[in-house]
């Protein structure tokens, strides 16, 4: 009997020793820079250098295509001084397996409001097709169209409506939604 009170006291010291014994420290592990970090240098080189702008918003990031020089000015086929560009900037996407993009077409307020609805989307459309012939994933774009609904400058004026007409490649990080080529509104 003695030997079982002995062989027990170990046993519950063991116990408690090992209960009172702190856990071990947590590692501290360096969070992820913000997603849109590592994007915007090398896209704001390439977009620049390319005669289109980049905004960052937050975790969103816009590439802005002006229609002025991009496009035929009464229709909407891409000029040949536009596809060298985008080709660039496909390129500068392709391989971003972190991203998706959002193409979105805008226009100025002159002329028939649905006439400028269908514009848009076929320069929507004209960009979204040069960036996935240049690799960039139909499973990580979707396809809008603004219309004249979301102005960037005066549309009573002849500059404000150039800077109007527009299309946007909006970057946002993936997979935040499954998204699929589709001709909706964000």
């Amino acid at each position: 009997m003695k030997k079982l009170t002995a062989v027990s006291a170990v046993i519950i010291s063991m116990a408690l020793t090992a209960c009172s014994t702190p856990p071990p420290a947590p590692v501290a592990v360096a969070p992820p820079p913000p997603w849109a970090e590592p994007r915007i240098a090398s896209l704001t080189a390439v977009a620049e250098a390319q005669g289109f702008e980049v905004q960052r918003e937050g975790e969103q990031i816009r590439l802005i295509i002006p229609v002025d020089g991009t496009f035929h000015p009464k229709r909407t086929l891409l000029l040949p001084s536009g596809l060298a560009p985008l080709g660039k900037v496909a390129k500068a996407l392709k391989d971003d397996m972190g991203s998706q993009y959002a193409v979105i077409g805008h226009s100025s307020s002159d002329g028939d409001r649905e006439l400028n609805r269908r514009l848009s989307m076929e320069r929507a459309q004209a960009v979204a097709s040069v960036l996935m012939l240049g690799g960039v994933s139909s499973q990580r774009m979707s396809l809008h169209t603004m219309g004249e609904d979301r102005p960037m400058a005066d549309n009573s004026t002849l500059t404000g409506r150039d800077l109007n007409r527009r299309v946007e490649i909006r970057l946002t990080p993936y997979p935040a939604r499954s998204i699929a080529l589709a001709a909706t509104q964000p």
